[in-house]
């Protein structure tokens, strides 16, 4: 079966969230969707199964749709994959997907069926919770199919905010989770420690009652007479056992039934009859090994009836009456003993007697299943059926049918009993998550978000050299353009136009601050380039480096989508930024020098970058805890590029690569270090919220606005000069993050 459809996403979506405002995009959106709704009848009769037992469209309903969050989050095509391919696994369903910068199409099939979905966005944008939260849900997703999580180790946290998706603060979550958590770990272990104390203080006290006891009978046999035992010895030692008449009879019985069932499974393998050739074709080289372990047991089968009649010999009347010893003596106690080793020779022959007939019905049942195919395909089944064996069922008891070939380990697990604890999960809540996670508003207000932009791009103008009243200046247009980009876009409106309108405010903001503080000092009016640090929040950083970790994984169209995305943003950011200028007659010539001790100069570089990270990963929807890491990271990466920079002589190229590959590193490393347990397990973030806005700090915005700049006024030469600065900082951030990936990551080490 192959379907061709369009994207799957919400019916409801556009529906039940209309509001006054949006009148204008909704009534575009009537005649341009990029929807099929999930009320289709291939997908709503699966819609309260187990996802599992659905068909191939309802499972590919929820693999795409989780493709489809991700991308829009922001993320590469690499992750996009990546996360549909850990959603098929538990499935048992493979995906083939060509992922671009707005748009996935992508072919599933479950080893049955087949179909194609298309799905594509209207634009793109950057949100790294939803990121952190799909991961989440992959997790959840798989344990709850019986398989393991994949992202992060404790899948307890996992769960426990897929339960909490209508909360805002789902960082707070995952951190009362996490602590409760730790604080169970700590009473399972004093309580384990406790214990153990217990048994220790058990067994000295054991051990001291064992030794009184010893003692006393260690006393007690110093006075008793050697001459007279404590107990009489038995009549029937275990040589005469060994030489009965009745262990005769019965080693003879079980030699000559097992020396028959050997004769006629040697008959039968040696002269293929029927039965047997048809066996010994489908089960190849390994036949012989089962033959030989129902050889085995067919002894063991003719032992049971030996021992069951041994057993009845033990309990006869004339047992029980007793036998005469060889000094006279009544000997009850030999034939109970006799009787009791019968009895226990009996259950052993039993037990191995139900071997042999589990083993028996196992072969009958596989040549059952093949028995009149001619000629065995690989590993020894029939080219047309896949291997059935018994002892892997599924979760009705009948044997499972895996698909063999190419992508047989792929639907191996697929069908298996459920594990215990682990329900499964229906299509319906599948989407129920989804639907929160898509749904879930900005952790952040415009007025917040603005404040983060302001403080982000007044520390990026120190970083690039700028002084107070520089930074001033930014603080304000800066602040002022995002919150005015937050609520553009709000209203759906294009984003092209929404940039050029919003830097254009920005600059014209830092200019007429600066005019205005020029009233009372003359000296703010000399700070030209301060405009351009108010239109960094524009910067689009996450399309840039995912372009970069695309190509580096071949995958051009993507890559090559985002960095023309990426030209386009700057294009127009600078065009309304130079504008401005013209328009005002400001000339950027850049910033002055500060003269600051180097070691103070150090210190609040470490700050501003702190700082500046800390804002632009608030514009990208991180939650707080997120924020904070990457900060950290980011500080300590940036602070080192530029000290290398200015003390080391280091070209800002080379710098640049340094800092981005230690920021990968450091990303990875502060992951490991949450899987193995060194930190709380709240805190394993992507390494992708980390790395992008840690280094983000690093695009050259200043290079490519002044090579706007020149490019305006027709002086082609300096034009050129910076636009070709800006480009080999470009492209070394992405490099230094894919060689802390190849580094640190066997998917990316290895091309397979």
């Amino acid at each position: 079966m192959q379907q061709q459809t369009n994207h799957i996403e919400h019916p409801q979506t556009h529906q039940e969230h209309r509001k006054p405002d949006e009148h204008g995009a909704i009534a575009v959106q009537h005649f341009h969707t990029h929807s099929i709704p999930l009320d289709m009848e291939d997908i709503e009769r699966d819609w309260d199964k187990p996802i599992t037992e659905a068909g191939i469209a309802a499972k590919a309903s929820v693999i795409v749709r989780v493709g489809l969050l991700d991308l829009s989050a922001g993320t590469g095509s690499f992750r996009v994959r990546e996360m549909m391919h850990r959603i098929a696994y538990p499935l048992g369903v493979h995906v083939r997907a060509d992922v671009n910068l707005t748009d996935i199409e992508a072919a599933c099939t479950d080893g049955k069926d087949r179909i194609t979905e298309v799905i594509d966005l209207p634009t793109t944008g950057v949100n790294t919770e939803r990121i952190w939260l799909l991961e989440h849900f992959a997790d959840w997703f798989s344990v709850n199919l019986g398989e393991e999580s994949m992202y992060h180790k404790t899948s307890e946290v996992s769960s426990g905010l897929m339960q909490h998706l209508d909360e805002k603060d789902a960082s707070q979550i995952s951190a009362d989770l996490s602590k409760r958590i730790r604080e169970e770990k700590k009473e399972r272990q004093a309580e384990a420690q406790e214990a153990e104390v217990q048994h220790e203080q058990v067994g000295a006290d054991a051990r001291e009652g064992q030794d009184a006891v010893l003692d006393a009978l260690e006393e007690a046999s110093r006075h008793t007479d050697p001459g007279q035992p404590l107990a009489e010895q038995l009549n029937v030692h275990e040589t005469d056992w060994s030489q009965s008449a009745m262990t005769e009879s019965l080693a003879a019985r079980a030699a000559v039934a097992e020396q028959e069932e050997r004769r006629r499974l040697a008959h039968r393998h040696r002269n293929g009859d029927e039965d047997g050739q048809a066996d010994a074709e489908v089960m190849g080289v390994e036949f012989a090994e089962f033959v030989d372990n129902m050889s085995d047991s067919a002894g063991a089968t003719s032992a049971a009836g030996a021992a069951a009649d041994a057993a009845g010999a033990a309990k006869s009347p004339a047992a029980e009456d007793g036998a005469v010893g060889n000094d006279g003596t009544v000997g009850n106690a030999d034939a109970a003993g006799v009787a009791g080793a019968a009895a226990d020779a009996s259950h052993e022959a039993h037990d191995e007697a139900q071997e042999f007939r589990d083993l028996r019905d196992q072969m009958h049942h596989v040549h059952d299943v093949h028995g009149g195919q001619g000629h065995a395909g690989r590993h020894g089944a029939a080219p047309d059926d896949g291997f059935v064996s018994a002892a892997t069922t599924d979760r009705h008891g009948n044997p499972r049918k895996p698909p063999k070939g190419e992508y047989a380990a792929h639907f191996d697990h697929v069908g298996q009993q459920p594990v215990k604890g682990r329900p499964g999960i229906t299509v319906r809540q599948a989407h129920q998550r989804l639907d929160m996670i898509e749904r879930r508003k900005p952790l952040y207000s415009p007025a917040f978000a603005g404040l983060a932009s302001a403080i982000a791009c007044a520390s990026f103008v120190f970083l690039l050299g700028g002084g107070p009243y520089d930074m001033i200046g930014a603080f304000v247009g800066a602040g002022l353009g995002h919150w005015l980009r937050r609520r553009l876009f709000k209203h759906h409106l294009n984003q092209f136009f929404v940039t050029f309108v919003c830097v254009a405010v920005a600059a014209l903001a830092c200019t007429g601050t600066l005019r205005l503080i020029g009233l009372f000092d003359p000296v703010a009016l000399q700070h030209d380039t301060a405009y351009i640090g108010a239109m960094l929040f524009v910067i689009p950083g996450f399309p840039l480096i995912t372009s970069g970790l695309d190509m580096a994984k071949i995958d051009f169209p993507s890559g090559i989508q985002r960095l023309m995305y990426f030209l386009c943003i700057v294009l127009m950011a600078t065009l309304a930024g130079w504008m401005v200028a013209t328009i005002v007659h400001l000339n950027p010539t850049g910033f002055e020098p500060l003269g600051l001790n180097v070691w103070v100069n150090g210190a609040l570089r470490f700050v501003f970058a702190f700082l500046g990270v800390w804002g632009f990963s608030i514009m990208f929807n991180s939650p707080q805890r997120m924020c904070l890491v990457a900060a950290l990271i980011g500080a300590i990466t940036d602070t080192l590029r530029l000290e290398i920079v200015e003390l080391l002589n280091v070209p800002p190229e080379a710098g640049a690569f340094i800092g981005a590959l230690l920021a990968g590193l450091l990303a990875s490393a502060w992951r490991s270090s949450v899987r193995k347990g060194w930190l709380p397990p709240h805190l394993g973030y992507p390494r992708i919220c980390l790395t992008v806005p840690s280094i983000v700090i690093m695009v050259p915005g200043l290079y490519m606005y002044r090579a706007m700049w020149y490019l305006g006024s027709f002086d082609t030469l300096n034009a050129l000069d910076w636009a070709f600065r800006a480009f080999m900082v470009i492209i070394c951030l992405p490099i230094g993050l894919a060689m802390a990936r190849v580094i640190t990551d066997k998917s990316w080490r290895y091309d397979i």
